[in-house]
């Protein structure tokens, strides 16, 4: 698919040009039944968006239309998206993202036919990844996949980007967390949010408060006995010294997820479950990457280095540990 132009991450607006023919008109826009935030506008026969957010976000863009090549050289066409020509206070300056509208493409794709897709998130720059859609022959195969279900989706104000599953417990290296109980993660029956999805969206994991308390806990009982020397830094829960003898010390920590017959557990490692910051003061310490919140959300940052499967006829997400630095190309 040809790139979409990217957005600016300053306080000012980006107009980059946009090819003829790859807007669909106003009729297109009424035909296809789009729903906000793409509304149609008289005034240029378009379908545009615009989409506000905190401290003064701003976003405005049209409806466009692409197609989509296989490898193997066959052509889907039609596939739509939001293409973003103004920006305002769009701040993601060392900001950890994913994929923005990851489900949006993929569920087009499955219209098609294409109805299994992958991503491997990876940490270095100057690297572009792939988006794989098709037959498991197009998937890179991996003989310890985990396999958990994915949830029918519910309207209680996720994001439509987001998969619900199904989160059941966490772990602290190889001890299962007594303190976090299957009903922390349910959805909420009185309109409250609750539950657990996995957005490419979200740049840092939220966990459901009650949780997160026990694994804060937890982890600086951990790190406590071993001499960690606790730093306050706003934005972040938890964060220590990092010495090299805490470093040797951080622990993963795994989700279990429900499966068909057996819990599928995600391993967050080390790395991806802290976040090394410089500190005037402190110098360097490692903070836990994750916030408390109404919905856990696994986030981006906790995806790297694993390959997800979205298996979407049969509403299955599979994943497994890959160096996916490996499934990349420059940037050129």
């Amino acid at each position: 698919m040809d790139p979409v132009p990217t957005v600016s991450s300053s306080g000012h607006a980006v107009r980059p040009p946009v090819r003829r023919g790859a807007l669909p008109n106003l009729p297109a826009c009424r035909r296809q039944s789009l729903q906000a935030p793409f509304v149609p506008d008289p005034a240029i026969h378009r379908c545009q968006f615009h989409l506000t957010g905190p401290s003064g976000l701003s976003v405005k863009g049209l409806v466009s239309v692409d197609q989509y090549t296989r490898e193997d050289g066959r052509v889907f066409r039609r596939f739509f998206f939001g293409c973003a020509h103004e920006t305002w206070h769009f701040h993601n300056i060392n900001m950890y993202a994913g994929i923005l509208a990851y489900r949006a493409f993929a569920t087009q794709a499955a219209a098609h036919g294409l109805t299994r897709a992958s991503y491997c998130l990876f940490r270095e720059v100057d690297r572009q990844g792939f988006l794989r859609f098709g037959a498991d022959a197009d998937i890179p195969s991996h003989p310890h996949y985990k396999t958990a279900r994915i949830l029918p989706a519910r309207d209680d104000g996720a994001h439509e980007s987001a998969y619900h599953v199904s989160l059941v417990g966490v772990s602290l290296g190889g001890r299962r967390l007594g303190g976090v109980r299957p009903e922390m993660f349910a959805h909420r029956k009185d309109g409250g949010q609750g539950g657990c999805i996995i957005n490419l969206g979200t740049p840092l994991t939220i966990m459901a408060r009650e949780a997160y308390r026990v694994v804060e806990e937890a982890v600086w009982s951990d790190l406590e006995r071993h001499g960690a020397a606790r730093v306050e830094r706003a934005g972040y829960g938890l964060c220590v010294r990092a010495t090299e003898a805490i470093r040797g010390r951080l622990q993963s920590l795994p989700l279990h997820l429900a499966g068909e017959e057996e819990e599928a557990t995600l391993v967050v490692s080390p790395k991806q479950l802290f976040l090394m910051v410089d500190d005037k003061r402190a110098g360097q310490v490692a903070c836990l990457a994750m916030v408390p919140g109404g919905r856990t959300v696994i986030g981006a940052l906790q995806q790297v280095d694993t390959r997800f499967v979205y298996d979407l006829k049969e509403n299955k997400l599979s994943f497994a540990p890959e160096s996916c630095v490996q499934d990349t190309v420059p940037v050129v």
